[in-house]
């Protein structure tokens, strides 16, 4: 199933592009992952956890930049996992590009992504998917923001003191309802995403 999302990030371009590839910082900012091993520049050996309807699943496995254009500002990464407990595994093949935007730089995402096993069952309806989705690209966005503003300076000779993004726990149930509702009232004002 094919999955669209997007977000703003308030960097011109070219900084967007370094800080979007460096992975081992990202990490921290994506819910419920963890980076286990770096294999080499462009392979990463991690695991997530995310809710799928009425369970918790955590899968492990490997992403790999397949393609990194940077003159196109494009990134295709594949990724495979298997669910800790046995229940599945996941197939994901993801391309993000960034584009300049008026507040910065917009990073568009496009995910097909195929479970197998009984974790298939769990997110079956692709609304489900999709929301759940949603919901962590929304939750990566406002980490990232906060480790950017983290991180830059708040005047050209003073920098901000660096903080750590929030901890990495599983994407709760209550940020999904909340993604789901939002985007359930969306629908009903003509104001979806």
């Amino acid at each position: 199933m094919r999955i669209d999302n997007s977000f703003l990030v308030d960097l011109p371009v070219a900084q967007a592009w370094t800080t979007l590839l460096d992975i081992p910082s990202l990490v921290p900012c994506m819910p419920g992952a963890t980076l286990i091993a770096v294999e080499d520049d462009r392979t990463y050996r991690g695991q997530v956890t995310v809710r799928l309807g009425p369970v918790t699943v955590t899968f492990q496995g490997r992403a790999r930049l397949e393609t990194v254009d940077e003159e196109a500002r494009t990134v295709r990464v594949k990724a495979s996992g298997n669910e800790m407990k046995g229940r599945g595994s996941a197939q994901a093949d993801v391309t993000f590009w960034l584009q300049p935007a008026t507040a910065g730089t917009r990073v568009t995402i496009a995910t097909d992504v195929a479970l197998a096993g009984s974790v298939a069952q769990y997110g079956r309806a692709q609304g489900v998917i999709a929301d759940v989705a949603q919901a962590v690209i929304d939750t990566f966005a406002q980490n990232l923001r906060a480790r950017i503003a983290a991180v830059t300076p708040t005047t050209a000779e003073t920098p901000a003191a660096e903080t750590a993004p929030p901890p990495a726990a599983a994407l709760s149930l209550w940020s999904v309802l909340v993604a789901v509702m939002r985007r359930w009232l969306g629908r009903l004002t003509g104001t979806a995403r």
